[in-house]
């Protein structure tokens, strides 16, 4: 569970909430807890919200592993390319891979999906993930050995 004051709350709104969607937050003031934000419970009828996710499509695999290998890291070339939960995950996954820029695929991340870099938001994507790393990886590899 994360915890925020409320001073970064009201300032940071949008990425907390986003936080919110997928765990508990904790509001805090003067040190002490105040209150908590929770995910919204779904509409009978509806299942969790990660059941949604499946294998992605040939043509979005394909899609997604030209991103990759571009080394475009400007954040609204990855907000227009899809969901954005998705994308975040895939930041965090390339940046541990050698030979690509760490911190600046983090910093990515972070900007698509509030809390994907850290080691808790990643583990929960990684339970869902309709990618994989072992046959996304080679795949980027060789995207980018053919660009060359």
């Amino acid at each position: 569970m994360d915890a925020v004051n409320a001073t970064e709350l009201k300032n940071r709104l949008g990425a907390i909430l986003a936080r919110a969607e997928l765990d508990r937050v904790a509001i805090k003031r003067h040190g002490r807890i105040v209150a908590y934000l929770v995910p919204a419970r779904q509409p009978a009828g509806h299942g969790p919200r990660r059941a949604r996710h499946r294998g992605v499509e040939r043509h979005e695999e394909e899609r997604l592993v030209r991103l990759c290998a571009s080394g475009d890291l400007r954040p609204s070339r990855w907000m227009r390319a899809g969901d954005r939960r998705l994308l975040a995950g895939v930041a965090t996954m390339l940046a541990s891979q050698p030979g690509f820029p760490r911190m600046r695929l983090l910093a990515l991340a972070e900007r698509l999906h509030p809390g994907m870099s850290t080691p808790e938001g990643f583990a929960r994507w990684l339970e869902t993930a309709p990618v994989k790393a072992a046959r996304l990886m080679p795949m980027v590899r060789a995207e980018m050995r053919h660009a060359k």
